[in-house]
């Protein structure tokens, strides 16, 4: 029977949680000891593993192991559009309402791809107020808007070409340079993700049986946590 890509990269999540968990929680790995996790049992998961995931006997690294350059300006324009909204929004909504109220119509902090959508649409309409193009707002007004911002550190010049340095980077994509052929899945690759997956899932199972402690078991990735919704409705049934 063949395995998917799609399956071994699913199997390989399950395990680094496993993998993780028994080499942070000195109880779990103790109580799987108990029950025949030896070092040498251990150390042929990772083998199988590290093999699969590209590293092992004479593979090469998998396609795109490492983010890409395009990948990281997506995160960096991430983690900025929130803060940078809400100050700017704070400090235009007291002193120049009307140039906040041109800034964020239709727009807010958002995540991803999409935040890098917004960004740009923010410095758009930043550069129109610089040039007097922004409708209902007077060009001394706009500038002095602008000025705010950059005072307070929130957009500056320099700010606003590393954002748009940027946006050109996830504009163009992955560059050919950083991703690699994907894994074929030849015979050898099959026998090894059989027998990962094999391994792995007798383990998951034997920890099942071995861990008790919920907050163990979600760690291991055997149970998921609880939403509030849930937790209500359970409390709402033992009342009843």
């Amino acid at each position: 029977m063949d395995i998917s890509e799609e399956q071994i990269d699913r199997w390989l999540e399950r395990a680094s949680k496993f993998f993780k968990t028994v080499a942070r929680n000195p109880v779990v790995r103790a109580a799987l000891l108990e029950r025949g996790l030896s070092d040498a049992e251990l150390a042929r998961g990772w083998q199988l593993y590290s093999e699969l995931n590209g590293f092992g006997g004479e593979a090469s690294a998998r396609a795109a192991t490492h983010e890409t350059i395009a990948a990281q300006a997506i995160n960096a324009i991430d983690a900025w559009d929130a803060p940078a909204f809400g100050a700017a929004r704070v400090v235009l909504e007291a002193r120049y309402p009307e140039v906040a109220a041109f800034l964020f119509e239709n727009l807010a902090a958002a995540e991803g791809v999409a935040a890098v959508a917004g960004v740009e649409r923010f410095l758009d309409r930043i550069a129109a107020l610089r040039e007097g193009k922004a409708p209902g707002v007077s060009a001394e007004t706009a500038k002095a808007a602008v000025e705010l911002l950059a005072t307070r550190k929130i957009l500056d010049a320099a700010r606003e070409s590393e954002l748009r340095r940027l946006l050109a980077i996830v504009r163009q994509g992955a560059r050919p340079e950083e991703v690699g052929p994907a894994p074929t899945s030849g015979p050898r690759r099959g026998q090894v993700a059989r027998a990962f997956i094999t391994w792995a899932h007798e383990w998951r199972e034997v920890a099942r049986v071995a861990i008790a402690r919920r907050d163990y078991r979600i760690s291991l990735g055997l149970a998921t946590r609880r939403t509030r919704s849930r937790r209500v409705g359970a409390d709402a049934s033992a009342e009843g």
